[in-house]
């Protein structure tokens, strides 16, 4: 293919996303998702929704949530988008957002998907955090860093805001491993990802996954070709990527969009005055 019409199609793609990123905090982003992704937008069912901005450990904080259930738990999760806790806040489903800093997201976006530019990945931020701010007070709010550290902490406050009883996710070295294994797994793209989905939904029991697996056999995944840049765990072969793109973040030409980034992230994060 000639480069020109590769940097056309990189061009649409990045204005694909940018226009998705504007519809997900409509409320027939909601109507679209439940015809895609049935099992992960919020129903009468749902007891938990896991909510947030892409590359802000959602997945981490939905796998490490329901394995550490001793059911399967109603989750909606994974849209990246503000219409689902909108409705989930008027709706008084207890709602746990993860956020990240701004700089972190924008650059883990611009590796996952190179046709979205950092320019675009922050604006995106900005829309999705002031989106959802006046629902501040209906959500858990819990930091990345939280999150990927001591998650049974962030269980523990949920349940406090909320009054519900949820187990807390022992964050153990060998908890965290398994937890990245099967996001690792679901990256492959095996045979049976849809039963992974529908166990992460809560649709399903652990023993139910594991019949799934054992039914699909060895050798049941794809190949590993791309999941270095997709997969939501850290990975050393991003490093490099992420110190480039770390230096174009504080260029002179992203100053505006990246202080409206930021500013939204201390409001939603911390509460800040604007």
């Amino acid at each position: 293919m000639r480069a020109d019409a590769r940097s056309v199609q990189r061009y649409l793609a990045g204005q694909r996303w940018a226009l998705q990123s504007r519809w997900a905090g409509h409320p027939s982003y909601l109507a679209y998702s439940r015809r895609r992704h049935p099992l992960a937008v919020l129903r009468a069912e749902t007891e938990l929704v896991i909510e947030a901005f892409p590359r802000s450990a959602n997945t981490f904080s939905a796998v490490a949530f329901q394995t550490s259930q001793p059911r399967p738990v109603r989750l909606a999760h994974h849209l990246h988008a503000p219409a689902q806790i909108v409705a989930a806040a008027r709706r008084g489903v207890p709602i746990l957002v993860p956020v990240r800093h701004p700089r972190d997201c924008a650059i883990s976006i611009a590796i996952r998907s190179p046709h979205v530019s950092l320019a675009e990945a922050l604006d995106a931020y900005r829309r999705f955090h002031e989106a959802v701010l006046p629902h501040r007070d209906a959500c858990q709010v819990a930091l990345f860093e939280d999150v990927t550290t001591d998650f049974g902490r962030v269980v523990e406050a949920l349940n406090a805001k909320f009054g519900t009883g949820y187990v807390p996710f022992a964050h153990t070295p060998e908890n965290v491993e398994r937890v990245y294994a099967l996001i690792e797994e679901r990256a492959r793209q095996p045979v049976h990802a849809p039963v992974i989905h529908a166990y992460v939904c809560g649709l399903i029991t652990r023993d139910e996954l594991e019949a799934a697996r054992r039914r699909a056999g060895p050798g049941a995944a794809a190949g590993a070709a791309g999941v270095e840049r997709r997969v939501a765990r850290p990975s050393s072969e991003r490093r490099d990527l992420q110190e480039r793109l770390g230096d174009r973040y504080r260029e002179a030409g992203l100053t505006r969009r990246r202080e409206a980034a930021e500013s939204a992230y201390r409001r939603f994060a911390f509460g800040d005055a604007a």
